[in-house]
């Protein structure tokens, strides 16, 4: 996903929630004073309603054309780890994938911390953690290996096939 984004340290502010809507369903992105904080998924969208927002209309660009940037500023989090794992799950392009393996190969890392990372992501999408995979299957998503989370990856896995290079 050609998503350019500004890593800051901090943010301050009163939190507002700002709905998200993808192929695989809603997304909520917290945010404080323009910095997103957390997003989240929200498997049953009852009571999610499309916002007028400047980063809601950057994803409707978005998945009407995947080559259109998305440009976020997001909250810095966790380890030094997490944040190298996760800097590598941007590289995967879209309608890619890549085993848990393949990556922690690639950062000399093993297959169940580079997981442990993928579970731990706090910007599903924005961090395609959904791009990996396990070598025998679709692996989990958000912590889960069943259910709506995977239905959710699922989906937005058949609809970046759609952008193959």
């Amino acid at each position: 996903m050609p998503i350019i984004i500004q890593w800051v340290d901090s943010c301050s502010g009163v939190e507002t929630s700002i709905n998200v809507y993808t192929p695989a369903g809603p997304l909520v992105l917290l945010s404080r004073q323009g910095v997103v904080s957390r997003a989240d998924w929200v498997p049953d969208d009852d009571g999610i309603y499309p916002q007028d927002h400047e980063i809601q209309r950057q994803f409707q660009h978005y998945w009407l054309n995947a080559d259109k940037p998305i440009h976020l500023t997001l909250l810095r989090q966790g380890s030094a780890y997490r944040q190298q794992v996760w800097a590598e799950l941007c590289n995967i392009p879209i309608g890619a994938t890549l085993t848990y393996s393949a990556l922690a190969q690639k950062i000399g890392s093993s297959a169940r911390a580079v997981g442990n990372a993928c579970r731990d992501n706090p910007y599903p999408v924005i961090i395609p953690c959904h791009r990996v995979v396990s070598v025998s299957g679709m692996g989990g998503y958000c912590g889960h290996t069943a259910g709506d989370f995977m239905a959710i990856k699922s989906k937005l896995l058949d609809y970046e096939a759609l952008f193959k290079p």
